[in-house]
């Protein structure tokens, strides 16, 4: 019985969990239309990319490009409708939950993974990352750490050398995604192996580290091309950092986001239940580690060992580590959900309870603010700016020019949706950042508190059009502008950094 009402509550998250599918719509922000226009331009021009998007932490240096192409199938089967991508997570987020049952239940047992899959599925109505149904490259490197975990498990168990194979091949699949998270492990469990294989007597398993070649090759390839670009990047910016690096400062930074961020993804809202949350997991895990048997010790001291192991790492980053633990929930998830097996019941369904209350309450909270009306759906919905582009479309009737602007430069999320709905207008042409008889500038309103950064100035430098439009559309916070240009107009040239192919590189 209660077996089955876990499973109707998991299946209920899951149809939660495609709300916003079901209403046509994704989360579309800068990295998911950024994302969009690469793999565009991997199929349209063959440009097969060996970079993926750039890292927020070292400039100069980018993830690997995995992302891309693990999407790349949907996209395709798509024609590029992002609706056709968001099924293909929707997908992904459902495997996942099997992935994490699995592991679960092989560490500590069935009941534990389906508390687990139930915990991850209400915990999943939004991505914890930024409070929104988010998918980007670090959600690859949260979809593989369990497995790496599990794989790394085996490994310190039996000692057989396949299992060391698998878990540095997934690992460096899970730099490929997200640096920020698989380097700091790699560094973490090296001294580890190590230390096992030289009591072992096994040294010869350093010979599996050669494994990663494979899933790093796309960066190796790349600083072989580019004379070590990214490499002498990161030789600069670990030159230009150790000299400011205050362990203490850092050591308070990692506390508070210990504390608070990490904990705020299990148990959302940066308040006192965080912190309850925080506290008792500390003092949970340690009693539950003495109850363990042996192999379930084992899977503790992993789970500790990489836990403490990023954050010791991360003290040599001087910035915050923003979001880049994410990869670390599904664990922690899995090891609080095991405590059911050492601690009284009914402790355990108490606070089992009201941690499932507090994601349930965040879930069903973003789903009563997404408004129905898409017009009031904000800048990071797909529907909004498909909406966007079709009233151009719809407008110009015949062929036309059009530059994007938003306050960053960027305007990703209005050139794909751009791009895309070109498709619906076969007997339409429209040219990107081309100046034509018909010419619209579509300009993404500035924050209320910088108004001068508006496309007024870049209209004028950049686009080279010094006159008020012929027409004005205004949808919410995008301005449209509509030009008829004469010829002398068009004669000047444009910037020709605002190129999709120039800007994209």
């Amino acid at each position: 019985m209660v077996k089955s009402l876990l499973l109707i509550l998991i299946a209920f998250n899951i149809i939660l969990n495609a709300y916003w599918l079901l209403l046509g719509d994704i989360h579309y922000d800068i990295d998911v239309s950024r994302d969009f226009l690469v793999i565009d331009d991997i199929i349209r021009n063959n440009h097969l990319t060996l970079l993926g998007p750039r890292s927020g932490a070292i400039p100069g240096v980018f993830h690997g490009p995995l992302w891309f192409y693990v999407n790349l199938p949907a996209f395709l089967f798509g024609g590029g409708n992002p609706l056709i991508v968001g099924w293909f997570w929707f997908l992904l987020s459902a495997i996942f939950l099997l992935v994490v049952f699995w592991v679960a239940k092989k560490l500590f047992g069935f009941e534990i993974g389906l508390l687990s899959a139930l915990l991850l599925s209400v915990n999943s109505i939004v991505n914890p990352t930024i409070g929104l149904k988010n998918f980007y490259n670090p959600y690859g490197a949260v979809f593989l750490s369990p497995i790496f975990f599990f794989s790394f498990y085996k490994y310190i168990i039996t000692y057989k050398f396949k299992y060391l194979i698998y878990s540095l091949f997934i690992l460096g699949l899970i730099i490929q995604f997200q640096m920020a998270f698989g380097v700091p492990i790699f560094f973490a469990i090296t001294p580890l192996i190590i230390y096992l294989l030289y009591k072992k007597k096994r040294i010869w398993h350093l010979l599996s580290y050669f494994i990663l070649l494979i899933p790093l090759s796309s960066f190796i390839i790349f600083d072989l091309k580019h004379n070590g670009l990214q490499f002498k990047a990161l030789i600069r910016y670990l030159n230009e950092t150790s000299e400011v690096i205050n362990l203490l400062d850092i050591f308070k930074l990692r506390i508070n986001e210990f504390t608070f961020n990490f904990f705020d993804f299990l148990s959302p809202g940066k308040n006192i239940l965080t912190a309850f949350y925080a506290i008792n997991f500390l003092i949970l895990f340690p009693y539950s580690l003495r109850k363990s048997n042996r192999q379930q010790k084992t899977a503790y001291f992993i789970f500790g060992y990489l836990f403490l192991g990023f954050w010791v790492i991360t003290l040599f980053f001087p910035g915050g580590v923003g979001n880049y633990f994410w990869p670390l929930l599904p664990l922690t998830i899995i090891i609080f959900c095991s405590f059911y097996n050492f601690i009284k019941k009914e402790i355990f369904i108490l606070f089992f309870l009201i941690l499932y209350l507090v994601n349930f309450y965040e879930g069903i909270l973003a789903i009563l603010e997404f408004k129905t009306d898409v017009n009031q759906r904000g800048p990071h919905s797909w529907a909004f700016n498909l909406q966007v582009a079709k009233k151009i479309y719809d407008d110009a009737k015949d062929d036309f020019g059009y530059f994007n602007f938003s306050p960053d430069r960027f305007a990703y999320q209005q050139r794909y949706a751009m791009i895309y709905t070109k498709k619906f207008f076969p007997n339409i042409y429209s040219f990107s950042s081309i100046k034509k008889p018909l010419t619209y500038l579509v300009e993404v309103d500035p924050p209320k508190d910088r108004s001068y950064l508006n496309g007024t100035n870049w209209r004028i430098a950049d686009v080279k059009i010094d006159r008020e439009p012929d027409q004005v559309f205004r949808l919410d916070f995008i301005k449209i502008e509509k030009y008829w240009l004469s010829d002398d107009e068009i004669k000047k040239p444009s910037n020709p950094y605002l190129q999709d192919s120039l800007f994209l590189q």
